[in-house]
C-alpha cells in the first residue's frame, strides 16, 4: 500500500502546472510576482484545495477567499486563511477535518490559482496609456516616467482620481528638484486613476549661455507659462563654477536680474515666466572658492566650494577608502598672513562639533590612508596642491 505521502508527492506534482500559471514575469512598473508557495494568502484570492482521501475536495476544487479574508469549504464551513501561507492554511482545514472527525489522518494542499491585481490606470498626455500593475511602494514618478511623458505635458496639475478624491498634484516641482515630499511624488493606491493634460502649443525659443551642465541644447522650445527653473532643468542646472547670485535674463534691451537661490528654495513666485527669445546667461564666478581632500579618499584633489560644506561632508563626497580614519584627520587652513601654518589642526568626523566644522575657501583637508598610516610630507602636499591650482587656471582660460 502506497504511503500517504507518496501520494500527496503525486499530488504536488499534479499541481506543478498550476503553479507555473500564477508565477509571473514582471514586464512593467510594478508588475505582481506571486509565488503561492512563500507569498501569504490576500483577500479575493482564488484556492484549489486538495484532501487526499476526500472526494469533496478533488484537485479541481476551487474556492475565493472573501472580503473577511474566509473561505467556505463543504462539511467544515468558514476557514479564516487571508495572511497565512499555503502550508498553515492548510494545516488549519487538516485539523478542522480531524476534530471533526471526518477523517482520521487527513493531508490536505492549498495552492494560489489566481489573485486579484493592484493596478492603476493612466491617461493623457503621455506615451504609453493604459492600466499599470501596482506594487508596494510604487510612486507617482514610477509610473509616469516609465511611460514616457510628452513634450506638452502640464506637469503642474497632474490629476490622481482616488475614489470620489481627485487630488491635483504639481508634479513639475518633483521633476525640476524643488521639492522630494510625499506631496508632489505620492505613492499611489489601487484603483488609482491618473490623468495628465497637455500644455499650450509651443510659443517661441530661449537662449540659454554660459555655465549650464548639457550646453548641447544653446536653443528650446517654450510653451506658454514655461518658467527659468523649468528651462534651468532641462539643460542639467548650474555647474559647480556658475555663479548663482550672478545669473540674470536678456529680454530686449532689458537686463532681468534672476533670484536663483530664492527659485530653488522653493520660492514659486519668484520663478520668472519667459517670453520669445529671452536669453538666460549663467556667468562664471571669477575667482571659484574650492578646497582640497587629499589622503586615503578616492576622489582626492581641488573641490569647487558652493555654500556650506562641512568636513563630515567632504569626508563623504570624496569616498574614503576601505579602513580609512576617522580620527585625526588634518585640516590645514591658511592663516591672515595668507600662508599655511606648519602644523594642521587635528580634528575627528566622530566628534558632532569638529564634524560640523564649516570649510573655507583654500582649506586643505587630509584623511589619514590607511595603507601609509599617518606619515604625511606637507611639503609635498603644497607642491601638489600648487600644481593642481595651476592647471586648474589655465583649465579656466
Amino acid at each position: 500500500m502506497r504511503s500517504p505521502y507518496f501520494i500527496i508527492g503525486l499530488a504536488l506534482v499534479g499541481a506543478l502546472p498550476a503553479w507555473a500559471q500564477t508565477t509571473n514575469t514582471p514586464t512593467s512598473v510594478g508588475q505582481v510576482i506571486q509565488d503561492p508557495i512563500t507569498e501569504p494568502i490576500q483577500k479575493y484570492d482564488t484556492l484549489r484545495v486538495l484532501v487526499i482521501g476526500e472526494p469533496l475536495y478533488t484537485g479541481t476544487s476551487e474556492f475565493k477567499v472573501s472580503a473577511d479574508g474566509t473561505i467556505e469549504l463543504p462539511r467544515i464551513g468558514q476557514v479564516r486563511v487571508a495572511g497565512n501561507s499555503n502550508l498553515k492554511a492548510a494545516s488549519f482545514i487538516e485539523q478542522r477535518l480531524k476534530s471533526g472527525k471526518f477523517l482520521k489522518e487527513p493531508h490536505a494542499l492549498v495552492t494560489i490559482i489566481d489573485r486579484k491585481r493592484k493596478e492603476v490606470s493612466l491617461n493623457g498626455a503621455v506615451g504609453i496609456q493604459g492600466r499599470r500593475v501596482l506594487r508596494e511602494g510604487t510612486r507617482l514618478s514610477d509610473v509616469l516616467e516609465e511611460a514616457g511623458l510628452a513634450q506638452l505635458a502640464d506637469l503642474e496639475k497632474v490629476e490622481v482620481t482616488r475614489g470620489k478624491e481627485v487630488l491635483a498634484i504639481n508634479y513639475k516641482k518633483f521633476r525640476n528638484g524643488l521639492d522630494n515630499s510625499e506631496t508632489v511624488n505620492p505613492f499611489l493606491e489601487d484603483g488609482d486613476r491618473i490623468f495628465i493634460r497637455l500644455g499650450e502649443p509651443t510659443e517661441g525659443t530661449v537662449k540659454v549661455v554660459g555655465e549650464v551642465k548639457d550646453l548641447t541644447k544653446p536653443q528650446l522650445s517654450i510653451s506658454q507659462g514655461s518658467t527659468f527653473s523649468q528651462v534651468l532643468s532641462m539643460v542639467g542646472g548650474i555647474t559647480d563654477y556658475g555663479d548663482r547670485k550672478g545669473v540674470f535674463l536678456i529680454r530686449g534691451t532689458q537686463r532681468i536680474p534672476v533670484p536663483y537661490d530664492e527659485i530653488v528654495g522653493g520660492a514659486t513666485d519668484k520663478d520668472i515666466k519667459l517670453l520669445d527669445k529671452d536669453e538666460i546667461h549663467i556667468p562664471r564666478l571669477e575667482k571659484p572658492s574650492q578646497y582640497t581632500v587629499m589622503g586615503g579618499v578616492r576622489t582626492a584633489g581641488p573641490v569647487p566650494l558652493q555654500g556650506k560644506v562641512t568636513l563630515i561632508q567632504a569626508f563623504a563626497n570624496a569616498g574614503p577608502l576601505e579602513g580609512a580614519k576617522r580620527k585625526d584627520i588634518q585640516l590645514f587652513r591658511k592663516g591672515t598672513d595668507g600662508l599655511y601654518p606648519k602644523k594642521p589642526k587635528k580634528l575627528s568626523i566622530e566628534d558632532g562639533i569638529e564634524a560640523s566644522t564649516v570649510l573655507q575657501d583654500g582649506d586643505v583637508v587630509i584623511i589619514p590612508d590607511p595603507s601609509r598610516g599617518n606619515k604625511f610630507d606637507f611639503n609635498q602636499v603644497l607642491s601638489t596642491l600648487g600644481s593642481m591650482i595651476w592647471i586648474s587656471s589655465l583649465l579656466r582660460r
